[in-house]
């Protein structure tokens, strides 16, 4: 089996690495946390201190990291891991970030005769614990059949979806789809409940008309059993994560000269969410901004 070294063991990084060892491959693991290292190591990973240490004992990289700043500052930073993978090796970039970056980085490894793919998720923790995250992976398809194994121990849905780079910005699209389909719904149920409606009642209108989408995140509670309302907008997908990948979305967008208002609007009223303090509740928390506007409830808590 292929050495793998992981760079990223957070939220979605350490369960996804914890699949791949419980699979039965060596995995060598990084992160700036020691705690999800040990945690790890305990079950059968090998920690070290540095993307450099990762890329000395492994043919396979794979990062699961915040940030673009931080995919590029593991990959070309200084003690950074392109310059120590040995030619034939292969990067599987799961983070979302900028496409140019990736393609930039990708660029790189190309000239050192370094293979990569950019995967990200389509899908939380969850699924990352199970397994069976939807992966949108850009790069050669004979570079991922090849690695196929691998991902089919984190990822269920495997989707090629063109060259390198292109993961991402199929990510940013279902993300931008997210946000702006979130705002509305959240907007509608606020509007209804304004004027007297039960949610419960709204679900179930909405759920059997054209406006079915994202029920699984209805934004109030005891509507649908896995919104992150039932649990005061905890475990989801977090607020700060979201403005992350719509700041993404605005930044390529710039490159390209390209307006995207609704992405705009989505992005202003989730910043407002992360304002209030709600950074690390799950970002359809942005309800509660809604009712502010509205002139109802924007500093109680989803219950009352």
């Amino acid at each position: 089996m292929k050495k793998i070294g992981f760079i990223g063991c957070g939220t979605m990084g350490k369960p996804m690495a914890l699949t791949l060892i419980k699979a039965g491959y060596p995995v060598t693991v990084h992160d700036l946390n020691p705690t999800p290292v040990e945690e790890l190591v305990r079950e059968g990973a090998t920690g070290v201190n540095s993307p450099r240490e990762v890329a000395e004992q492994s043919e396979v990289i794979i990062t699961m990291l915040t940030s673009s700043p931080h995919v590029e500052q593991v990959m070309l930073g200084p003690d950074g891991a392109i310059e120590h993978l040995k030619r034939g090796s292969v990067i599987i970039d799961m983070s979302t970030i900028n496409p140019f970056v990736t393609q930039k980085i990708a660029a790189v490894a190309e000239a050192k005769g370094i293979e990569m793919l950019d995967s990200p998720v389509g899908s939380g923790e969850q699924s990352a614990m199970a397994g069976t995250l939807p992966l949108f992976v850009g790069g050669k398809r004979e570079t991922l059949e090849e690695y196929r194994d691998i991902l089919e121990v984190m990822g269920e849905t495997i989707l090629h979806v063109g060259e390198v780079g292109m993961g991402a910005v199929v990510k940013l699209s279902n993300q931008l789809i997210s946000a702006i389909c979130g705002i509305a719904m959240c907007e509608a149920f606020v509007f209804g409940t304004k004027l007297g409606a039960d949610p419960k009642i709204l679900f179930e209108a909405f759920s059997t008309s054209g406006a079915r989408i994202m029920w699984n995140k209805a934004p109030f509670p005891d509507v649908v059993p896995q919104s992150p309302a039932n649990r005061d907008f905890d475990e989801g997908f977090t607020t700060e994560l979201m403005i992350k990948d719509l700041g993404l979305v605005q930044e390529a967008a710039a490159t390209l000269q390209m307006p995207v208002l609704g992405s705009n609007l989505a992005r202003d009223l989730i910043m407002a969410a992360g304002a209030n303090g709600f950074l690390q509740k799950d970002w359809t928390v942005v309800r509660k901004i809604i009712e502010g506007l509205a002139g109802t409830r924007l500093n109680s808590t989803p219950e009352t």
